[in-house]
């Protein structure tokens, strides 16, 4: 990978949780840690996080929920605006991340309402007018891909189907695909594909396949991915997806992308769930070597994972609630 010189930074951003596994009304917030309480939001295994950068009015949302319900039905009661949103981020083609995709783009109504042109238009002119109210869905190519399980008997369940690119663009999507890093806004990137150069295996499971064309192929889930933000005079926050990759591959490839060692906060899904002792311990050991402010283990963490982040790293640990605003 050929790095760019300057990935640029930002003063200040919050993120605000719109889908995550767990909901919570009587949780107390900080100067730092907001929680919305006026009424009840959706849970679900899901994720979603809406992102401003410094005092900007437009967003950008990372990833959209498991089911068509929840991201919705919370822009709704947390009334937050989706017309604001600028840029859409997949962290990677499972639908736990992109059910609520459709859904958003309806809403946000899109598609441009016809006018009247002069006889001297050009066809370029029109199509970049068109192109214009695009919005745009950056993702690794492997996000849609068609994916299956291979059982021990060798017989395969499937097809779980990808996300629905055709349909994002039929209602006013610009998909943007990249294996690299992708600039979001100056100091906030995905990082495209991730290497494996760590201990981690519980995120990429054996049996995953995709299918290409008659063929069953081995998947290493490449399109997953992470968003990484450098806030001036803190250091680099991580937000993961499910940390496929693992997250400790996924901090160590954000700071070799920035060429910044100081990591201050990492929020997300870290694929623990399923995974040992051992392996949880390792991560949770590395974690705590790069000393960051803030760690928020959420939605595929699992319940054992996350006890054992608030047990071994409780000045850092917050937990994970849908509708809480991080104020970085």
């Amino acid at each position: 990978m050929s790095n760019p010189t300057n990935m640029g930074s930002v003063k200040q951003a919050s993120l605000t949780v719109m889908v995550d596994n767990k909901a919570d009304l009587i949780v107390e917030s900080s100067d730092q840690v907001k929680y919305f309480t006026d009424e009840p939001l959706l849970a679900e295994h899901g994720y979603s996080v809406l992102i401003q950068l410094e005092d900007s009015e437009n967003k950008i949302l990372w990833d959209a929920g498991v089911s068509r319900v929840a991201l919705m039905e919370n822009f709704h009661r947390m009334k937050l605006d989706v017309t604001s949103i600028e840029k859409i981020a997949l962290s990677h083609g499972h639908l736990d991340h992109y059910a609520a995709m459709t859904d958003l783009l309806v809403e946000m109504d899109l598609l441009p309402q016809d006018k009247e042109w002069d006889a001297s238009v050009k066809a370029e002119e029109i199509k970049e007018w068109i192109e214009g109210s695009r919005i745009p869905i950056v993702a690794h190519p492997a996000a849609f891909r068609e994916r299956w399980w291979q059982k021990d008997d060798d017989n395969l369940v499937g097809p779980f189907l990808p996300p629905p690119d055709q349909e994002w663009q039929s209602i006013g999507a610009k998909i943007v695909l990249s294996e690299e890093p992708h600039q979001l806004a100056p100091g906030c990137w995905t990082t495209g594909y991730i290497p494996r150069t760590s201990f981690e295996k519980t995120g990429r499971s054996k049996e995953l396949r995709y299918r290409n064309g008659s063929d069953f192929v081995p998947d290493d889930l490449e399109d997953d991915q992470a968003i990484v933000i450098n806030i001036e005079g803190k250091g680099l926050i991580i937000l993961s997806g499910c940390a496929h990759s693992g997250i400790v591959n996924t901090i160590t490839y954000a700071s070799e992308i920035f060429n910044i060692d100081r990591i201050y906060a990492v929020i997300g899904g870290f694929h623990l769930a399923r995974a040992s002792d051992d392996e949880i311990e390792q991560t949770i050991e590395y974690i705590r070597s790069i000393e960051p402010t803030l760690v928020i283990p959420s939605h595929c963490t699992g319940f054992g994972a996350i006890s054992r982040f608030s047990q071994e790293m409780p000045d850092e640990f917050i937990e994970g609630v849908v509708g809480t605003t991080y104020l970085l």
